[in-house]
């Protein structure tokens, strides 16, 4: 039986054989203008978009809503211009002088105690959620809590591979890019530390669109 926890989808990009960058640390190269602002309109359906410490080390930023037309139509729902950004660090080990905490975002971290200790006389995040066993139906149904249905992953593998891990997945949005990556020994996988135990969940094609590269897919996420 599903919690009372937001909807969750992951929006991502991954070469045809399911990598995500070459090396792992690394941004990808591989996806194009037209996948961005695919992702920018997907992102900006949502209330709160979640990411993970590597991703963001890597890029140095999060994904910021742009497009004044998105921008107005948050507006018009009653949603704040940018949706709220959520970073998951067990470490919480977070360089302070990334160009992510000068964006205009309102910036949430979720941690262990460890990781905490690193961010108490600091003040780069408005609100930090502490729990030792990472359990994230209870940290998605004090989302809920707080009025938040919508929620989007923006990845890594093993941000996208823990909330398979905990059947906290509704969606999948993605971009099937024209390239081969996994030539590449350290090249990390859209999906990592996931560990099935009985049944698959069974995946709904809900849309497929082509673009001049790339395919963009759509799969609602059936659980057993």
């Amino acid at each position: 039986m599903k919690t009372a926890r937001p909807h969750v989808v992951a929006i991502l990009a991954q070469s045809l054989d399911g990598r995500i960058a070459t090396h792992r640390g690394q941004r990808p190269h591989f996806a194009s203008a037209e996948d961005h602002q695919h992702l920018e309109t997907q992102a900006a359906r949502q209330q709160a978009l979640i990411m993970g410490a590597a991703t963001l080390r890597a890029y140095g930023t999060s994904l910021r809503i742009r497009d004044p037309e998105l921008i107005q139509r948050r507006l018009q729902q009653g949603l704040s211009p940018q949706p709220l950004t959520i970073i998951c660090s067990g470490s919480g080990e977070i360089p302070e002088d990334l160009p992510f905490f000068r964006q205009p975002l309102t910036r949430w971290l979720w941690t262990t105690p460890q990781g905490s200790r690193l961010w108490q006389n600091r003040t780069g995040f408005e609100e930090i959620w502490v729990a030792a066993d990472w359990d994230l139906p209870a940290r998605l149904a004090r989302l809920r809590s707080l009025g938040i249905e919508r929620v989007g992953l923006l990845g890594g593998g093993r941000l996208l591979g823990a909330f398979l891990q905990a059947g906290a997945l509704d969606e999948l949005w993605v971009t099937l890019a024209p390239v081969l990556l996994s030539g590449y020994a350290d090249a990390p996988a859209s999906i990592e530390g996931w560990q099935l135990q009985g049944s698959p969940p069974q995946l709904e094609l809900l849309e497929c669109h082509r673009g001049s590269k790339e395919l963009f897919l759509r799969y609602r996420v059936e659980w057993p």
